[in-house]
């Protein structure tokens, strides 16, 4: 018997079901070892509304635009069923890959066609829903609050088991992250003061196609776009605490090695930005004698870096 819906996103395969009545259902991640036999089906890519091209570096796990197979016996054509279907495959991968802030970005983005299908889109975020609402509230510059995105809100506030009479949201992150090893993506501010993203593509980096033939390009492009991808991938990060900051003793500073000096061969990390204040006192306050964090680069994105630590 063929499967109904699938999605597949960069390294999985996700499985929807829709019932005679017209309910649809998340069925879970493909666990089979086999490639899902996907012939006759219809088929059709996501929304733009994520697009990898926007970005100079993103992790692999999102560098993809997710496919859909209905098959031909599922009737799809309805409209509210349609757009959730091709948009929520990036937040499906985003989940998946535990890219909190992304996952949460891609949710507001597209909030109206996901609170049609609100139990759903709840289920697919369950897992990191602690986190996305963390990246939202805490790391942006945004000042987004809790109540503005009930349905992550709700979820995350029972896993917190959060009781607004006896401590405040801060606080209860602060408990959780205390008794809890959490990964998060956040975004860095700062940025503008330490210039490290003024040169992350080098025209040492961009000449290395300047001699090929259209030809030659085209038989490259596949491994040259690996190839940088690959750069980034294995830039050195450091996110660690700065208590001798004297504008803040919770500070958190995040180097990143030298773009050009790497390609040189030169080793050398630099000042990139920080996490923002508000999710640095509550991480340095969750754990004070912890006093670095295991990291890397998550995605490059116009003049914003994000990075994906573990506390």
């Amino acid at each position: 018997m063929k499967t109904q819906i699938l999605i597949k996103t960069a390294n999985d395969w996700f499985e929807f079901s829709k019932s005679k009545t017209g309910q649809l259902d998340f069925v879970g991640k493909w666990e089979n070892i086999d490639i899902p036999d996907v012939e006759g089906y219809q088929e059709f890519v996501s929304s733009t509304y994520f697009s990898p091209s926007w970005y100079i570096f993103i992790q692999s796990a999102m560098n993809c635009t997710p496919v859909i197979y209905v098959d031909s016996k599922v009737d799809v054509s309805d409209k509210d069923t349609f757009n959730y279907l091709v948009h929520i495959g990036p937040l499906l991968a985003a989940v998946e890959a535990k890219d909190s802030l992304l996952a949460g970005e891609l949710f507001l983005r597209r909030h109206e066609v996901f609170e049609k299908f609100a139990q759903l889109t709840q289920y697919i975020m369950d897992p990191l829903c602690i986190e996305i609402l963390f990246s939202l509230c805490y790391g942006k510059m945004s000042n987004l609050e809790a109540e503005e995105v009930p349905l992550i809100f709700e979820r995350a506030k029972d896993k917190l088991e959060f009781d607004s009479s006896r401590e405040t949201l801060d606080q209860a992150f602060m408990r959780y992250f205390k008794n809890n090893s959490v990964t998060l993506t956040l975004p860095l501010v700062g940025t503008n003061f330490y210039h490290w993203d003024d040169d992350i593509v080098p025209e040492t980096l961009t000449k290395i196609t300047d001699n090929l033939s259209a030809d030659n390009l085209l038989d490259c492009a596949e491994k040259i776009s690996s190839a940088k991808h690959d750069f980034y991938a294995a830039l050195k990060v450091s996110v660690q605490a700065e208590p001798y900051n004297q504008a803040d003793k919770n500070a958190i500073i995040v180097c990143i090695e030298n773009v050009e000096a790497k390609l040189f061969g030169n080793p050398g990390l630099e000042k990139a930005g920080h996490i923002r204040a508000l999710a640095a006192k509550i991480i340095r306050e969750a754990k004070p004698k912890k006093m670095s964090y295991a990291s890397k680069l998550d995605s490059l994105h116009y003049r914003q870096i994000v990075v994906q630590l573990t506390i």
